[in-house]
């Protein structure tokens, strides 16, 4: 009678699992084409795989950049100057990613400024991280095994490089936290130890306590793949997100976290990761946070997929609402088409929700 009762609970799961996977297959069909516009979504042929939200209005930056393209320094180091001046370095930073880039292009303008001003901190800061750009581009993206001797040799010429002119620009601006943030991001590739990177971190965290890439640059170093594992990066992004100020969006970073996990692990990660108390605390976080700030779509497209994943999908209709038709981000950008990763998981969102 024992067997029996045994036998029966066992045909009683594998039924529920036989029409459970039935219904998630039926579910993502249905998903491939559910019509957005019904839900409040933008048609899914307006969908712009480029851009993670919008395109900010900022004339003066752009301006600067188009002057830097055509050999004129002098408007990006009035932009940088002023973000200085004002210490409003997550702005400032974001400048200096900016002209970094353009100078990885095409560096004339910035060796000009360089020898007519040989001093000038801001002009450092940038070369600095400029030289740090350039050798995560030569070395790539992908594990050490499949990157080739050629790749890695430049990686280990260019990187010392640049932390000996980030260490330059740090004497040079020794308010500034950006030429930290940088050393903090050629850690990895570097090598340092723990202690030595918690010292790079403490110089950092004093100048700029909250700075939310700084914190995104700390956990790569401490993710699995790089030299921490899952508990020392969730404890990093944990003890960040709770000792941040309300509103800050330094929260964000926990979800950071939670897609490095499921690029590592799948999509158990959301699982075992994606806490109801962390994803409530991005969740205020993001209604009490400055409508113009540009890491929002960053942290709302991560949000979205994590509710999704959770089965809380009226939430995260909510939050493809608001994202509208961009969808050049995290994590959609890890999947072999960007647009078919996103339009996929709005659809189980508009379903999972119910009726539109």
């Amino acid at each position: 009678m024992f067997t029996n009762l045994i036998s029966f609970v066992g045909l009683a799961v594998l039924a529920w699992a036989l029409v459970h996977v039935t219904r998630l297959a039926v579910r993502n069909q249905k998903a491939k084409r559910f019509d957005a516009a019904a839900y409040g979504l933008v048609p899914r042929d307006q969908l712009d795989a480029g851009r993670s939200g919008p395109p900010r209005d900022e004339p003066a930056l752009q301006l600067a950049v188009e002057a830097a393209c055509g050999g004129d320094w002098e408007p990006a180091a009035g932009l940088l100057a002023s973000a200085a001046d004002d210490a409003d370095w997550e702005a400032r930073w974001r400048l200096v990613g900016v002209f970094a880039d353009v100078a990885v292009e095409d560096e004339r303008w910035l060796r000009t400024w360089r020898a007519r001003m040989p001093h000038d901190a801001d002009a450092v800061v940038v070369h600095a991280h400029a030289l740090l750009l350039r050798a995560w581009a030569a070395r790539g993206v992908k594990y050490a095994q499949e990157t080739s001797d050629g790749q890695m040799e430049t990686f280990a010429e260019l990187l010392p490089t640049a932390m000996h002119a980030a260490r330059e620009a740090a004497r040079l601006a020794p308010r500034d936290p950006s030429p930290w943030i940088t050393m903090v991001a050629a850690a990895r590739g570097l090598g340092l130890s723990h202690d030595e990177f918690n010292g790079l971190w403490a110089e950092v965290t004093a100048r700029a306590p909250h700075h939310y890439d700084a914190h995104w640059q700390a956990l790569q170093y401490w993710c699995q793949k790089w030299y921490g594992s899952h508990k020392l990066m969730f404890r990093f992004a944990k003890e960040a997100a709770v000792s941040a100020p309300a509103g800050s969006l330094l929260s964000g970073i926990y979800l950071d976290a939670v897609h490095e996990a499921v690029l590592q692990d799948g999509d158990e990660a959301y699982r075992t990761w994606a806490t109801k108390p962390m994803i409530a605390r991005v969740q205020a976080d993001l209604a009490q946070a400055d409508p113009d700030d540009h890491r929002l779509p960053h942290i709302r497209h991560l949000l979205a997929a994590t509710l999704v994943k959770c089965g809380r999908y009226a939430e995260a209709l909510a939050q493809f609402r608001l994202l509208g038709g961009w969808c050049g981000a995290a994590p959609w950008t890890s999947a072999n088409d960007t647009v078919v990763a996103f339009d996929h998981a709005r659809g189980l969102a508009a379903l999972g929700s119910g009726r539109p």
